[in-house]
């Protein structure tokens, strides 16, 4: 079924806190410029060495700054086209000699190491200067490495190779970690602790300096939270010698679906290249049930002086009515449209004579320190007024609400040395904003086996925290093992979360339940065989939808308080078959009669044979199910 995109609702686009292009010729290239990559290398190409894909830049950042008299967001400029290079910027401030600037980066180190290495660090240097996307991942892409994955087996529980087919499929560093009993916390600490080996190993073999070390370390630490979280994959197609595995199709993703049930909020992929660096990768659009059409909610900037600004925006939260919207936000590099650089939260107000989007503080307040500037993963209330979201602070992630009052911090991480740790994750709000839902990780981050996570709310009315993830009764124990994937009510007295916690009643695995918070009472929700993940609660706790994965598929299902009952939701007509694709991330209506996700399946709704991922909507009165998305379409519209 195809749907009528009707482009009406265009909102300004990223706020003036993300850095604007730079000027420079805009050249769509589909092959390496990098002049060690061999015949037929694929652009995003970077040469298979330890110091690249470590991000161990040879010299001092700070130094490179200064000798140049710029500041990062002028090399961000630069570089957000990677085929300009540092050595253009040099030579507009004095230095026309790219090697004499390569020498001059490195000279402090000529004392502590020997002529041999120092000429390494040289022209490795030199390779920075006069490779643009070498340049840019070294500088500003710092968790696009190979560590990590490489250490799938201990940190997630699957292969190096199974990791990457599951983040190409895009489910989150956590999500995998779920499915293999790994706790968030225990995700956390492990990823931690590979990341502070590398760095080690780059300074102990002299690849790089204390000081970079220190300074990257920061860096990756107060994005890896968000990396850890992010369902979307930022990173490069799967390709063979050179050439693409499989074709890109446009696509949608990631539904939000309005209390009333008739707007859903969804993220439409553009992929192919041309319009993806014209108007950005990814665009928020909001499907109307009622009548059958779909809005453009985000926009996209201006184009510069020279060509585009593409810009992305993903992860939409819609208020009870459709009204508003919120979402992330990021620039886009000027070759791939891949994401780069801060990202913001906006919230697009549709309420108006004209729409109006706003960014929701970007960074916390507070003194000016080397953290992430980003703020990502929001969620608003139900009634427009609250927007909730993760940042960093002093090192740490925090959950802030931006309400009526201002902006405060509702929960906060914190480390004490090197143990013991806390962050939050996974933010979820009540109708009227008053409580905040997390996934707390905890444990040392000496010891990454230590780590753990329960979930916990926020009651900022009454300035308390509660326990959600516990066992029955008015004062249960705590949950054992590990508990995440907090959901609450629209009421904010329901939260449902899964946990491998055996005084829960868990089998093995991951168990699902739904915790009562004023009642004191904890429900274990029988799920079917397999995996249950993101589930969604509706007012009262009246439905719980949900995930369930089962080896490389998955479904989506409902469970009815009243009686029990587990209903399939991902299947077509009012007693159809099950969706022949893999069917998650369910968002529900307050009344728990309308279930948005998101499915491949080809015979949910005659006609949609793509087997490409689009929005469905499942009525379970009328028993219907709807495609609300157009995957196989361009999502084009002029700036």
């Amino acid at each position: 079924m195809r749907r009528t995109l009707r482009v009406v609702l265009v909102c300004t686009a990223l706020a003036s806190t993300l850095a604007p292009a730079a000027a420079g010729a805009k050249t769509i290239v589909t092959h390496s410029p990098d002049s060690l990559a061999p015949a037929g290398a694929p652009a995003h190409w970077l040469p298979p060495e330890a110091w690249v894909y470590n991000h161990w830049v040879p010299y001092d950042e700070g130094r490179l700054y200064a000798l140049l008299h710029i500041d990062r967001a002028q090399l961000w400029q630069q570089l957000r086209d990677d085929h300009r290079t540092l050595a253009q910027l040099a030579a507009r401030h004095g230095w026309t000699s790219p090697a004499r600037l390569a020498a001059a980066l490195v000279a402090p180190r000529a004392h502590a190491v020997g002529a041999a290495r120092l000429a390494q660090l040289r022209a490795r240097a030199l390779r920075t200067i006069t490779q643009g996307h070498l340049a840019q991942h070294l500088f500003f892409h710092s968790l696009h490495q190979f560590a990590i994955p490489s250490a799938a087996p201990d940190i997630f529980g699957v292969t190096d190779a199974r990791f990457r087919e599951l983040r190409r499929a895009e489910l989150s560093p956590l999500a995998i970690g779920r499915l293999h009993d790994r706790s968030p916390g225990e995700v956390q600490a492990g990823a931690v602790a590979v990341l502070r080996e590398r760095i080690a190993a780059g300074v102990g073999g002299g690849a790089m300096t204390a000081r970079q070390a220190r300074l990257l370390l920061r860096r990756q630490l107060s994005q890896l939270p968000r990396w850890l979280d992010q369902e979307r994959y930022n990173g490069p197609p799967l390709t063979h010698r050179g050439a693409l595995v499989q074709l890109p199709q446009d696509y949608a993703s990631n539904p939000a679906i309005s209390a009333d049930g008739r707007f859903v909020a969804y993220e439409a992929y553009r992929q192919k290249l041309k319009l993806a660096v014209r108007l950005g990768e990814i665009a928020i659009l909001r499907a109307d049930l009622s009548s059958g059409t779909s809005d453009l909610i985000s926009g996209v900037l201006p184009p510069g002086p020279t060509g585009a600004q593409p810009s992305s925006d993903y992860n939409p939260s819609i208020s009870a009515g459709g009204g508003r919207v919120t979402y992330e936000s990021s620039a886009g590099n000027q070759n791939f449209a891949k994401r780069y650089g801060r990202i913001g939260v906006l919230l697009c107000d549709l309420g108006g004579a004209a729409p109006h989007t706003s960014e929701i503080q970007g960074s916390p307040a507070g003194p000016a320190l080397a953290d992430s500037k980003s703020a990502y993963n929001p969620v608003v209330s139900a009634d427009g007024a609250s927007v909730a979201y993760e940042a960093v602070r002093d090192g740490r992630t925090v959950v802030r609400v931006a309400g009526p009052g201002g902006v405060r911090t509702a929960i906060a991480g914190h480390v004490a040395g090197s143990s013991p740790y806390a962050d939050p994750y996974e933010p979820g709000l009540s109708a009227d904003g008053a409580r905040v839902v997390v996934t707390m990780t905890r444990g040392r981050l000496s010891d990454p086996g230590s780590g753990t996570s329960a979930v916990e709310v926020r009651d900022l009315a009454r300035g308390r925290t509660l326990l959600a993830s516990r066992a029955d009764g008015a004062t249960g124990a705590p949950a054992g093992g590990f508990s995440a994937d907090g959901a609450i009510s629209p009421d904010g007295r329901w939260v449902a979360f899964t946990s491998n916690a055996r005084n829960l009643g868990a089998g093995p695995g991951l168990g699902l339940f739904l915790r009562d918070l004023d009642g004191g009472r904890t429900v274990h929700i029988p799920a079917p065989d397999g995996t249950p993940l993101d589930p969604v609660v509706s007012e009262g706790g009246v439905v719980v939808a949900f995930t369930v994965a089962r080896g490389r598929g998955a479904r989506v299902y409902a469970w009815h308080a009243a009686d029990g009952r587990i209903e399939l939701v991902s299947r077509a007509g009012p007693e159809g078959a099950a969706g022949n694709g893999s069917s998650e991330d369910p968002s529900i209506s307050a009344d728990g009669t309308r279930v948005a996700f998101a499915s491949t399946a080809t015979n949910l709704v005659p006609g949609a044979t793509s087997g490409v991922r689009g929005i469905f909507v499942r009525d379970r009165a009328a028993r219907t199910t709807r495609l609300v998305s157009d995957p196989a379409r361009a999502y084009v519209v002029t700036p």
